[in-house]
């Protein structure tokens, strides 16, 4: 009898990995069938965030520091793109970056704990963060809302002090610092865009259910810039971190492909930053080219370049200026009180003498005053939480600029970060400093980005530079820690 046979291809591990890749079809196509039948039942406003937020952090298990840039890019559309899981009033919602940023946060210690990498690396500045979180919650715990208190707290400051731990440990190369620079420069570039679009119509995309309130118009002819970061003072800021390190990275790059895309997104940056019509942010972004001209010598060359361009059109075009609405409606607006601020420092500042360690707690002191608003960052924080909280948040920028003052003066083969960059950083420190002396930033993500760059610049070299001055590290006498090798 004639026996029955397999042809020789049809081998039993080549049988068996089309029954497995046929398994996976009929999975996916189960798993899809019973999705669509999710999304269309009233369920879908809880299912589509859960997908989302569960494929994002697939990546970032994967991929750590590509998955904490994905979620600071999609940062601003949360509320619009099934990126935010709303538990129900009273309740902190679940967002993307909440998630993402504690993700990386529990994989940075799992990997210190396995021996991935060497130790904490505690630093001071690392200190000061958890000193400030500590003031800021007592200010929290004596504040009018303590629920609302506390998230503002974590998404203002535990957050950003979180992304520099994170991004100081992960950024272990050039290529991950390229990263990190391109992705601030993508931020700032599409929310030109959105300013720019906005600005120009006059039609506000991705307003929130409850709809905007506040004031649109600054005069008949000039509008407020709303809508995705909210308020203009949040986009000047935002626009002021990106504008240093895109003129970076379009003075370093050496492809005309690379170097046209920058200079459009350079653009797209600057225009949205004019059209916020916020004075602070133009000082801001002025003060940070001020300071980078001096320790960059190819950004002072094209800065003047540009000046002197923009000089002749001044001149050329000089009546028209002046009698813009810009030139007479708004950079001469009750500029010697600046725009009324003086006064309401100085009723900040005379409330704070009589509380001045522990503060008034948030919203006690508009609790007690007529005020509606301080219009200074440090001010609040001063008058709110005291020297206690004050202090030490100020520490923090005390000892990310010393140490960048090292790093720049430091050579060593290992320092991926070259002073041209540290530079560059000195003008992001300088465009921060100042956007926050006229306003009190509302908004995480300018903090956000100011902590992942300084973590990503100066907190990523730390390390190398105690080694170079054999200066002990802080984890090594706090927690005794046994030098290992670091790898991924």
């Amino acid at each position: 009898m004639r026996m029955l046979t397999l042809p020789a291809t049809w081998t039993s591990s080549r049988l068996f990995s089309r029954m497995r890749w046929c398994f996976y079809v009929l999975v996916a196509g189960a798993f899809g069938w019973q999705l669509g039948r999710m999304l269309a039942s009233p369920s879908s406003d809880l299912v589509a965030p859960l997908i989302f937020m569960g494929a994002c952090i697939l990546i970032t298990l994967k991929y750590s520091l590509e998955g904490l840039l994905l979620a600071l890019i999609l940062h601003p559309f949360v509320n619009f793109f099934y990126l935010n899981v709303d538990l129900g009033a009273g309740i902190p919602s679940i967002s993307l970056g909440r998630v993402i940023v504690a993700i990386t946060f529990a994989l940075v210690l799992a990997r210190v704990a396995t021996g991935r990498y060497d130790s904490l690396h505690l630093t001071w500045a690392d200190v000061f963060m958890l000193l400030t979180t500590i003031g800021l919650s007592i200010a929290a715990v004596h504040g009018t809302s303590i629920t609302k208190d506390f998230q503002w707290l974590f998404d203002k400051f535990v957050i950003p002090y979180m992304i520099y731990y994170v991004v100081k440990t992960l950024t272990i190369n050039r290529t991950a610092l390229q990263r990190i620079l391109w992705a601030v420069v993508f931020i700032g570039a599409y929310c030109g865009i959105y300013g720019i679009y906005t600005q120009t119509t006059g039609n506000i995309l991705f307003v929130e259910k409850d709809g905007l309130s506040g004031p649109f118009w600054y005069n008949e002819h000039l509008r407020i810039m709303r809508g995705l970061l909210d308020s203009p003072h949040v986009f000047g800021l935002v626009f002021s971190l990106a504008i240093p390190v895109n003129f970076y990275l379009l003075i370093k790059a050496s492809a005309p492909g690379k170097k046209l895309l920058l200079g459009l997104a350079l653009a797209v940056t600057m225009g949205g930053l004019f059209l916020t019509y916020k004075r602070t942010a133009w000082i801001a972004t002025m003060a940070s080219f001020l300071v980078i001209m001096f320790f960059f010598p190819r950004f002072r060359r094209l800065f003047l370049v540009l000046l002197l361009l923009a000089t002749i059109i001044i001149v050329l075009y000089s009546d028209q200026i002046s009698d813009s609405a810009v030139a007479t409606q708004r950079l001469g607006e009750k500029a010697n009180t600046l725009n009324g601020r003086l006064e309401l420092w100085g009723i900040a500042l005379r409330e704070w003498k009589q509380t001045p360690y522990f503060g008034y707690g948030f919203g006690g002191f508009f609790a007690k005053s007529s005020l509606e608003a301080i219009e200074s960052h440090y001010l609040w924080l001063l008058v709110d939480a005291g020297l206690v909280g004050f202090v030490p948040y100020v520490l923090i920028f005390v000892v990310i600029f010393t140490a960048s003052v090292r790093l720049f003066r430091a050579r060593a083969p290992s320092i991926f970060v070259e002073p041209d960059l540290v530079a560059v950083f000195w003008g992001v420190f300088v465009a921060y400093l100042v956007s926050l002396s006229t306003v009190v930033m509302n908004h995480e993500l300018p903090h956000a980005l100011f902590f992942l760059l300084a973590g990503a610049i100066v907190g990523s070299q730390q390390m190398i530079l105690e080694q170079q001055l054999a200066i002990p590290r802080l984890d090594e006498v706090v927690v005794k820690a046994t030098p290992r090798t670091c790898r991924l």
